[in-house]
């Protein structure tokens, strides 16, 4: 990734909500800096969520555009805003101020812009919920699912704090356990028995109680996120295809040449989608793969690289 590239970020209001706003500012610094910083809509509705608080915070310039249409509509100025949008976009690349564009919007309505810029040589980064169409997808070179991002934040989060109990529950039941060894010698071999039986009890009350709340939500939330491309998909496409391209006569590849491979034929492709956070944690947990790290040229890079090929 180039963080030299100058990129526009134009975010469409009226279809983005600002809880995805630190997402959005900090997967754009990966590519490069922003120089342009728009945002559009009519401010004035109340079903624009993103706040004046938001415009100074991230340095956004908001573009208002009042409804031009009957308030009977309920799609009432949205394509105003929209038009707009474009209409800045290609003042901005006429400029030739900028080597890129991040369009933030699940709206299939900017597919051709995306495609207009990218045949003009932009680099074009979508970003958008997983309700984006996939033709707006594809239209660009990178896109990032937002809320799948989102839910696989909240989930370390609660990873984290399912950690936690855990701790106090293993200090819970060390604290009893010393208490019950404590009563032992005070107490009758029949009287000790009791407490026993009440540790353990109070021991899997605590197991039940914060553990398995956790287990079943992420049960719930891997059943979310129906429209990504599936991990099966993915390893067969990799074995029949890209792998009888890249492998070396021993059947190791470059995970580095994989990815991107992947990557341009899925602008949405993203190992964070599956839970992992690089594609090499993703293809270590694939029991289809073999993964090793690649020998170094460069004794002073703390870089690794790795390779991969299918397991015999």
């Amino acid at each position: 990734m180039n963080q030299d590239k100058k990129i526009a970020l134009l975010i469409d209001a009226e279809n983005i909500s600002r809880n995805y706003r630190k997402t959005i500012m900090n997967e754009l610094a990966k590519y490069g800096t922003t120089t342009y910083r728009r945002i559009y809509g009519d401010f004035t509705s109340r079903t624009i969520s993103w706040t004046s608080e938001d415009m100074l915070k991230y340095s956004l310039t908001p573009v208002q555009q009042y409804s031009n249409t009957s308030h009977n509509n309920r799609n009432a100025g949205k394509n105003s805003s929209d038009i707009t949008l474009v209409i800045d976009a290609m003042d901005i690349l006429y400029s030739g101020n900028v080597e890129g564009f991040c369009i933030v919007s699940s709206d299939s309505d900017f597919t051709k812009l995306a495609s207009r810029l990218r045949e003009a040589g932009m680099l074009v980064i979508g970003m958008g919920e997983e309700k984006t169409p996939l033709a707006f997808r594809k239209s660009c070179e990178k896109f990032i699912l937002l809320d799948v991002l989102s839910k696989s934040a909240d989930k370390k989060q609660s990873d984290k704090k399912s950690d936690k109990k855990s701790d106090k529950a293993d200090k819970k039941v060390e604290k009893a356990d010393k208490t019950d060894k404590q009563d032992k010698k005070k107490t009758s071999k029949k009287a000790k028995s009791q407490p026993e039986e009440h540790t353990s009890a109070e021991t899997i009350e605590v197991i039940e109680e914060k553990v398995q709340p956790h287990t079943e939500e992420t049960e719930e939330k891997s059943t979310d996120t129906p429209t990504i491309m599936p991990l099966e998909s993915i390893t067969q496409l990799i074995k029949t295809e890209i792998l009888p391209e890249l492998a070396d006569e021993d059947g190791w590849a470059s995970l580095a040449d994989i990815g991107n491979w992947l990557y341009k034929l899925y602008s949405d492709f993203d190992s964070r989608n599956y839970g992992f956070s690089k594609l090499s944690a993703l293809f270590k947990s694939c029991e289809d793969f073999e993964v090793k790290p690649q020998p170094q040229t460069d004794p002073h890079s703390n870089v690794v690289y790795y390779l991969i090929r299918e397991k015999v």
